[in-house]
């Protein structure tokens, strides 16, 4: 539960936000009204920002979708008596249907002349309601009825933002579902590359069709919530200044963006209220925000405030996490080793055999307490934090060498003769590094995803992800979920999440760069010692290819991969992981 929570928490926020606002502004139907008229905007706005945004096809003329949808859902209910609800799903049947007739031909036309294709589509429709009496002509059409479902009238203004909220959020979440899927990559592919697309093997045709249908039956729906919300329409209500202002919300909004439509539909159609009392002509506001909008926030302003909150707005809960993680009791024991305080915690002390556990990277002795918690009485576990991680005091010196250096001083300290050792991806490094400086201390070797024996190569751009992770506690959660993916989401990740911070505030990159500085290749080929090497299948960071550098260097190394795992088998499945090591032990 918690886990679907987590996953779906935006939308969850958003619901919340969208059932509270008439709670705040009760008794202010004029607000509703312009609440309502935003969240109308925003589903049409959506629909051209599929087409425009992800399917990269330039359409100006958008407007008439919803004028199709307005009209079409209002002559129903007022001449023919037909339901609001079938006339509503009308509306998007009919729109769609015109999308589809208007995209067959604009397969054949890119750029600006698609652009200019679709400007005509909206001139002719406007003309043609003008010229249309029974939809009446230039004066439009007058006390449309208010929506209503079987046995529910929704007259009121707070009723038909309800309803409006309902359908918005709804559609928001299929069409995310939709561009999560086969249809949204393909929509991509195409802006990208309509050649590389069809290299591919995406049909290029059909899904520019879909996105042109999908956007038109999006504008049908928004038309006739307009229509039924308002009470009177007219042509000029979607003439092309109309359609010119949709393209305008997407581009404030941010292209490519579901909340995109949103925050420029706010802007677009909100802001006219708030300064509808002064002397500053709108056309001059909205031309002054488009220009700072492209200069300054060319990707919109939805790319810009999840920038500004990934950096800044995580940091005070960032830092509160990070200091009550500091004032919770710590499990385990502390020693002395090198002038440092060395955390670890240990199980079973009286059993023979030894074995030690090495974390990884934002990690610490906790990663391995499901195996501590599932360890059999013959071994004694010792899991500890390294220097600069968990509850160990910090080191200036951030190298793989001075780390292993700390574990063989803590195993002499605990007078440790004979070991077998399990590392965990930089924790793989640093027991390489161990065993060769110690051969004498190490019995076997078990790594789980670990960093290759060449040394692991960050991408260029991951440094910048890494200098976030220290002041955000979501995108440090998401990194570390994103790494485990066959492990639901429960309190333990909030708890290796809570360790994570812990760590030296510098080694959230120094780290990565000294991942990059090692060459064991030569030192390893000479060791006798067996080393086992666990790579799971799903691991985004270490892949069976490096896994197996292992193998083409020493003659004693074997490697096995987890056909469903990531990369922490030990959290991820402990009892495999416990199967494994003991039958490497034996």
């Amino acid at each position: 539960m918690q886990g679907i929570l987590y996953k779906n928490r935006q939308w969850v926020m958003t619901a919340l936000l969208f059932f509270v606002l008439p709670l705040i502004f009760t008794g202010q139907p004029f607000m509703m009204t312009i609440f309502s008229l935003v969240l109308v905007y925003t589903l049409a706005s959506l629909g051209l920002n599929i087409v425009i945004g992800y399917a990269g096809q330039i359409s100006i003329g958008h407007a008439a979708f919803m004028a199709i949808g307005a009209y079409f859902s209002a002559l129903l209910t007022m001449n023919f008596h037909v339901p609001f609800l079938i006339a509503f799903l009308g509306a998007g049947v009919v729109s769609g249907i015109f999308g589809f007739l208007l995209g067959i031909p604009a397969l054949r036309l890119k750029g600006f002349y698609l652009a200019i294709a679709t400007m005509a589509f909206c001139v002719v429709v406007e003309q043609l309601l003008k010229s249309w009496d029974y939809a009446g002509g230039n004066i439009g059409i007058r006390n449309i009825v208010p929506p209503k479902l079987p046995g529910i009238s929704l007259a009121s203004d707070t009723a038909k933002y309800y309803l409006i909220a309902v359908v918005t959020f709804l559609i928001y979440i299929f069409t995310a579902n939709i561009l999560k899927g086969k249809t949204g990559r393909a929509f991509k592919a195409i802006r990208e590359s309509e050649f590389a697309a069809q290299s591919m093997g995406i049909n290029i045709s059909r899904y520019k069709l879909i996105a042109f249908v999908i956007s038109a039956v999006y504008a049908g729906f928004a038309g006739s919530l307009y229509a039924h919300t308002i009470g009177y329409i007219s042509p000029t209500d979607f003439g092309l200044g109309n359609s010119i202002n949709l393209l305008a919300i997407i581009v404030i909004g941010g292209l490519a963006s579901l909340s995109g439509s949103f925050i420029g539909s706010v802007i677009m159609v909100a802001m006219p209220f708030l300064f509808s009392r002064t002397q500053i002509p709108m056309s001059i506001i909205f031309g002054v925000l488009l220009v700072l909008v492209v200069l300054f926030f060319p990707r919109g302003l939805a790319y810009a405030l999840q920038i500004f909150n990934i950096k800044y707005l995580w940091r005070p809960y960032t830092a509160l996490k990070r200091h009550f993680a500091k004032r919770k009791k710590a499990e385990g024991e502390f020693i002395n080793v090198l002038g440092k305080k060395i955390h670890y915690v240990e199980v079973n002390k009286n059993a023979k055999k030894t074995i030690m556990f090495i974390h990884g990277n934002f990690a610490s002795w906790r990663w391995f307490k499901p195996v501590l918690d599932r360890l059999s009485d013959d071994y004694r576990g010792i899991a500890l934090d390294m220097p600069n991680f968990g509850r160990s005091d910090w080191i200036d010196e951030i190298t793989i060498e001075s780390y292993a250096r700390y574990v063989s001083g803590f195993m002499k300290k605990l007078k440790i003769d004979k070991a077998i050792v399990v590392g965990h991806s930089l924790g793989g490094a640093v027991v390489q590094k161990l065993t060769i400086d110690n051969q004498e201390m190490i019995e076997k070797v078990l790594l789980i995803d670990p960093a290759p024996p060449s040394g692991y190569k960050a991408a260029p751009e991951a440094y910048a992800a890494l200098e976030l992770y220290k002041s955000n506690a979501d995108l440090l959660k998401k990194a570390l979920i994103g790494t485990m993916p066959t492990r639901s989401i429960d309190s333990f990740i909030d708890e290796l999440v809570a360790d994570a911070l812990l760590m030296k505030p510098q080694c959230f990159v120094e780290n990565a760069k000294a991942l990059e500085k090692y060459d064991y290749r030569e030192e390893l080929k000479n060791l006798e010692i067996p080393f086992k090497i666990l790579v799971g299948k799903q691991d985004l960071i270490i892949s069976e290819a490096m896994a197996r550098e292992f193998e083409q260097v020493m003659k004693n190394a074997k490697v096995e991969v987890i056909p469903d795992c990531g990369h922490s088998v030990n959290v991820e499945k402990p009892d495999l992981f416990l199967e494994k090591l003991y039958e490497f032990i034996k």
